[in-house]
């Protein structure tokens, strides 16, 4: 907040940086505009991933393809992301009729590989491991997948797994990603909009939440059983 304060900025977008930092917390806080991608703060303005409907989306085609022992390497547990991505997932395994175990489900944190890496190797030492790893986000998985080829296993031969966010990184993989994209471009356009309304006309902004959609995007990391 202080740095926003001393250069004088009428406004902050913030996105992709650690909400739960103090420095952030304070400039939520403040009365300087400000507007989140995919964070809630209270009465504040946020522009929201469909993270329920993302993972529910990937679960759905897994489940079309044959899979029911599917896992979920998660996000940080504190995360409002995390907490609809589990609610998407736990909703659309139900309406398949999947029964998740409890070991199916391993934390982890976004992007970071090293500790997608870890989370992936825990679930392959399972005495019946998933058909199936859902990552965190296309950048973890790169940790999930080398991973699961030091353990002599192929992609989707031996085990399917999918990303979430649908960056560049996803679509240059071998084998391409199957992912989540997430529609960063209406993200930042309705961001940009509501900032502005925020900065321009202060006594009539009501801060309110707004959720755009992504899309599924097929690879070639999963496979039918």
């Amino acid at each position: 907040f202080g740095l926003c304060g001393s250069r004088g900025v009428d406004g902050v977008i913030a996105a992709c940086i650690k909400f739960d930092d103090p420095e952030v917390i304070e400039l939520a806080n403040s009365n300087l505009p400000i507007v989140t991608v995919d964070h809630v703060f209270n009465n504040r303005a946020a522009v929201l991933s469909d993270n329920t409907d993302g993972v529910h989306k990937l679960v759905d085609q897994l489940a079309a393809l044959g899979h029911e022992r599917i896992a979920y390497i998660h996000g940080e547990n504190h995360s409002a992301v995390t907490q609809k991505r589990l609610v998407g997932f736990y909703r659309a395994c139900a309406a398949h009729g999947i029964t998740v175990p409890d070991a199916y489900i391993v934390p982890s944190t976004y992007r970071d590989a090293k500790s997608c890496a870890a989370a992936t190797r825990q679930l392959l030492a399972l005495p019946q491991r998933p058909t199936a790893i859902l990552f965190p986000d296309d950048f973890s998985a790169i940790g999930g997948i080398q991973t699961i080829r030091q353990e002599g296993l192929l992609i989707p031969r031996d085990i399917s797994v999918a990303g979430y966010d649908g960056n560049l990184i996803s679509q240059i993989m071998s084998p391409q990603l199957t992912t989540y994209r997430q529609d960063i471009s209406v993200m930042g356009q309705e961001a940009a909009r509501m900032l502005l309304e925020a900065i321009e006309k202060p006594q009539d902004f009501l801060p309110r939440y707004v959720t755009i959609p992504g899309r599924l995007v097929e690879g070639e990391s999963v496979r039918s059983l």
